[in-house]
């Protein structure tokens, strides 16, 4: 799921009418699932600059997390809900990064207490939500793992092509 133009998403997922709403059955999932951690890093901003690469390094290191048997809450079918409301938040007169997001959505689900982990991919100090990701785990004790560059080829490896791996991870050296 990814953005391929101005205003226009690749797929569906899960969608309310406002980012409360959208935080209510992220929680419903997470009372279900029960303690968990979640992947951090660039998706909008940042890492590879492109938003599609971005999803697949996500993707691949979430699936690579369950393959290694943690919990993983995955955000990423949230992101189709979440855009629709930011982009009817800049209809609505507003600019710069939609803080709703941010603010009321992941800060809702942090510190709802089921988040326990939060795994970071190289890059995330280029993404403005995961700098604030990282600041609202350290306010509430949450635990911070920062995964290596390695990880990150591994999960990769299983899902792409060797010289697709090696070309996109070296967009997050730069």
């Amino acid at each position: 799921m990814y953005a391929t133009g101005p205003r226009e998403l690749q797929s569906s997922g899960v969608e309310a009418v406002s980012f409360e709403l959208l935080a209510d059955h992220a929680l419903r999932v997470l009372s279900v699932q029960g303690s968990s951690g979640i992947v951090c890093g660039p998706i909008s901003t940042g890492g590879t600059n492109d938003q599609r690469y971005n999803f697949d390094i996500f993707n691949a290191v979430i699936r690579g997390r369950i393959r290694d048997g943690k919990k993983v809450f995955n955000q990423i079918p949230y992101e189709f809900g979440l855009r629709k409301l930011a982009y009817a938040w800049e209809d609505a007169g507003n600019d710069g990064y939609c803080m709703p997001i941010l603010d009321v959505f992941y800060r809702t689900l942090f510190e709802s207490g089921y988040i326990t982990a939060g795994w970071f991919i190289p890059g995330w100090e280029s993404s403005f939500g995961a700098q604030f990701e990282r600041r609202e785990f350290q306010r509430l004790g949450i635990c911070v793992v920062d995964l290596p560059y390695n990880y990150i080829e591994q999960c990769m490896l299983a899902e792409h092509t060797e010289d697709y791996v090696h070309f996109v991870t070296s967009l997050i050296k730069q």
